[in-house]
C-alpha cells in the first residue's frame, strides 16, 4: 500500500512538472479571432508576452509576465498571475480552461495614458489625462473578446479633452462597467466642472455608442460650446444632449 502510495505521488508531482515546463507556444495561442499575440515565450510555468496586438494594432500593453499555480493544472485549469515589466502596478490574475480556452481575468489593475486609446477612435477629441481600470471579473468566451460576464469601473483622473489647439478640463469621470454577453455597457458621472452630467455607452467589438447629457457650467469657454454642436449635440438652455456612435477600427 505505501509503495503505491509513493509511487502514485511521484507519479503526481512528475506530471504536474511535466505540464508545468512545457513551452508556452504549446498552451498560449499566438491568434484568436483578431487578437494575436506576439513574442510568446516562456514555459507554461513562468512565460512573456511581448505585445498584444488587435486587428494590426497594438494595444497598449508590452513584455507582460506570468507566473502559474501549479496546483490548479490538477483540474485542466492554467490559473497565473500577471503583471507588466514596465508597470508592475498593472497586474491581476487570469484563469484559462485548457480544454475549452475560455478565460477570466479576475482583480485586474491597470494604469493607461489617455491618449493611448487614440489610435482606435476615429474622433476629432483626443483624450488627456490617466485611465485606471479596476475589474473583478472578466469572463470571455472561447472565440470573441465581448464578456459573459464582467464587473468593474474604469476612472478618467486629471480628464482633459483636446480640440485642436485647445485643452479642456472636464474633471475625473467614474465610469461603472458591466457586461451583457453582447455588448459592454457603462454609466459615465461626472460631478466635477467643466462638463458635468450623467451619461452613458455601449460598446461592441466594431463600435462604441455614446448617450451623452452635459451640462457645461456658465463659465465654460465659448469653444467648449461651439465643440458640443460640432459633435452633433443638441442644446437646450445649459444642457446638451445626444448621441454618438464611433467606430472602433
Amino acid at each position: 500500500m505505501q509503495k503505491k502510495l509513493w509511487l502514485t505521488s511521484a507519479c503526481f508531482v512528475f506530471g504536474v512538472s511535466l505540464i508545468a515546463n512545457m513551452p508556452a507556444q504549446l498552451v498560449v495561442p499566438e491568434h484568436s479571432g483578431k487578437l494575436q499575440l506576439l513574442g510568446v515565450d516562456g514555459s507554461v510555468w513562468r512565460g512573456e508576452i511581448k505585445q498584444i496586438l488587435y486587428s494590426g494594432k497594438a494595444l497598449p500593453v508590452q513584455n507582460l509576465n506570468w507566473t502559474v499555480k501549479p496546483t490548479a493544472l490538477l483540474a485542466g485549469t492554467l490559473k497565473a498571475d500577471f503583471h507588466e515589466q514596465q508597470a508592475p502596478m498593472n497586474r491581476g490574475q487570469v484563469i484559462v480552461d485548457l480544454l475549452s480556452r475560455q478565460f477570466e481575468l479576475q482583480a485586474l489593475h491597470w494604469q493607461l495614458p489617455g491618449g493611448s486609446l487614440d489610435p482606435w477612435f476615429r474622433a476629432g477629441v483626443g483624450l488627456q489625462g490617466q485611465f485606471v481600470l479596476d475589474l473583478q471579473t472578466l469572463r470571455l468566451p472561447a472565440n470573441g473578446l465581448i464578456p459573459r460576464q464582467l464587473q468593474g469601473r474604469l476612472d478618467w483622473q486629471n480628464a482633459a479633452l483636446q480640440w485642436g489647439p485647445e485643452l479642456w478640463p472636464i474633471g475625473s469621470p467614474l465610469m461603472q462597467l458591466s457586461g451583457s454577453g453582447e455588448a459592454v455597457q457603462g454609466v459615465i458621472t461626472n460631478t466635477q466642472p467643466l462638463l458635468p452630467g450623467d451619461s452613458s455607452f455601449e460598446c461592441t467589438v466594431t463600435s462604441c455608442r455614446v448617450e451623452l447629457n452635459i451640462r457645461p457650467t456658465p463659465d465654460a469657454p465659448q469653444e467648449l460650446f461651439n465643440g458640443l454642436l460640432l459633435m452633433g449635440l443638441q442644446q437646450t438652455g445649459n444642457s446638451f444632449s445626444g448621441q454618438m456612435t464611433l467606430p472602433i477600427e
